[in-house]
């Protein structure tokens, strides 16, 4: 039996927001998906195979991506480190075998795989199988990390291979499903603080939701953070125009970590820190409203403030002005 292995050199991380492959040759499906992820691999495909096809599809959005793939032909594809990515692969259709040199797990559709890519990592796609994953970028998710632990990781990060996606793995699940509804709202540009609120919500998912080396260590008890740096956060939040300010933000202005900041939030205010970010958006969409330009719409407002759900942003606008938006915008 005789294999179709093609080597190339490994680019820079890519920057590529929007790709889309489909193709019938082996060497055009490795060396286009090389271009968009940053990172080189080998495609192994057995010679004899006369129908290959590949249909892939890349969207990036801020520092995490998603990638759907088919191979009607079995494969084999081998990533080596390094490479700048963390994934969460999950199988709607068929199985893929993912071998680390730690330990071997099978994704379906009831089992999905997070890896690290510490070590080299080998794929075999059984055929007709289709694969959706999202890719994080491993620096955002040690920045995410350096958020939850008062001191500086000592390790980088490794994940356990296994996520269950009907059990333990539902946070990230929930995560991901947040980033697919934005992407399918948002065919063409995505507001950035929506990008910056999904992104968040799946490293956050991701550092909460899976077994790692720094799980206990996100889990110590936290003290919140001092009340001197809560007005200097809140005089951020109150003066910012720039409605992509995170959480994250607002722990990197108080000098603590996120669940210091959170604490703090709880103790002085009764609220979380994403709470009071939402609530001073409502207000500022609230602003917007009252101030719209003639053919000026709700969604419009809604979307620039970084509330991508109408209906969920009508009830929020309701429950905290009494009327909705579009009684507002009528004004």
């Amino acid at each position: 039996m005789s294999f179709f292995t093609e080597d190339l050199a490994r680019p820079e991380l890519g920057a590529a927001d929007t790709v889309d492959i489909r193709t019938s040759r082996p060497a055009v499906a490795r060396s286009r998906t090389i271009e968009f992820l940053g990172c080189g691999h080998a495609m192994t495909v057995d010679d004899d195979v006369e129908d290959f096809d590949a249909a892939v599809s890349w969207r990036r959005v801020g520092g995490v991506g998603v990638l759907r793939s088919r191979y009607r032909s079995p494969v084999t594809v081998t990533c080596t480190p390094p490479i700048p990515w963390v994934t969460i692969s999950f199988v709607p259709r068929g199985a893929v075998s993912f071998a680390t040199g730690r330990r071997t797990t099978t994704g379906d559709r009831r089992r999905g795989a997070v890896l690290d890519y510490a070590e080299r990592v080998d794929m075999s796609w059984g055929p007709g199988t289709e694969q959706f994953m999202v890719a994080v970028e491993r620096e955002r998710l040690e920045r995410g990390l350096r958020g939850l632990v008062e001191d500086v990781p000592d390790a980088p990060l490794e994940f356990e291979p296994g996520l269950d996606v009907d059990g333990t793995g539902r946070a990230v699940v929930g995560a991901v499903a947040s980033l697919r509804a934005l992407l399918a709202h948002s065919p063409g540009h995505v507001p950035a603080v929506l990008a910056s609120e999904v992104e968040h919500a799946v490293v956050t998912a991701l550092l909460l939701g899976t077994r790692h080396n720094h799980r206990d260590r996100i889990f110590r008890r936290t003290p919140p953070a001092p009340r001197r740096v809560m007005r200097r956060v809140l005089d951020l939040v109150d003066a910012a125009h720039d409605s992509t300010l995170t959480v994250a933000d607002l722990a990197a202005c108080a000098g603590t970590s996120e669940r210091a900041l959170h604490a703090a939030f709880r103790r002085e205010l009764g609220t979380t820190p994403m709470a009071y970010l939402r609530g001073r958006r409502l207000e500022a969409a609230r602003e917007d409203l009252l101030a719209a330009v003639p053919g000026e719409g709700v969604a419009a407002v809604a979307m620039r403030h970084g509330f991508s759900h109408l209906g969920r942003f009508a009830a929020a606008y309701r429950a905290r002005f009494g009327e909705a938006p579009s009684s507002t915008l009528r004004r």
